[in-house]
């Protein structure tokens, strides 16, 4: 249980790195130091606007992420309630079978070279915008089959 503790306050400390650098990004672009980067026209409003929304998107979810964990940490109950459905046999064969480990290892370097590249070209910033998205809702599909299959 200790050590499951410590792999928590690691993830812990990673969403609260995530946070701070995600963080740090968007105010240097807010404040202007990236506008010369910035797309031209029409496609160049579009991904300010993206840029933001993806940006308050990623706050939220890693506050959730991080009050969630706080929580278990704190509580020997929840923590012991998380090992277990963390090491369940039913929960890890269907997120071997739906390449959980997969999806969450890519979506977000996946969706960081879309917002990185829309800074240079449309193109492949909706090409990558597309495949996010195309991963996210096979995940999901993948893992609702699997879920009622077993």
């Amino acid at each position: 249980m200790e050590n499951y503790k410590k792999t928590l306050q690691n993830k812990l400390r990673a969403t609260a790195i995530m946070l701070c650098f995600g963080s740090a990004v968007f105010i240097i672009g807010q404040q202007g130091y990236l506008s010369k980067f910035y797309p031209q026209g029409n496609f160049g409003d579009f991904f300010r606007g993206f840029h933001a929304g993806i940006f308050i998107a990623l706050v939220i979810c890693l506050i959730a992420s991080a009050a969630r964990i706080g929580a278990i940490l704190k509580d020997e109950k929840q923590l012991k309630a998380d090992y277990i459905k963390n090491t369940d046999e039913r929960n890890l064969k269907i997120s071997e079978l739906t390449g959980y480990k997969l999806y969450k290892s890519l979506i977000t370097p996946i969706i960081v070279a879309s917002i990185a590249a829309g800074y240079f070209s449309s193109t492949v910033f909706f090409t990558l915008l597309a495949v996010s998205a195309f991963i996210v809702i096979v995940s999901f599909t993948r893992w609702i089959y699997y879920n009622k299959i077993i």
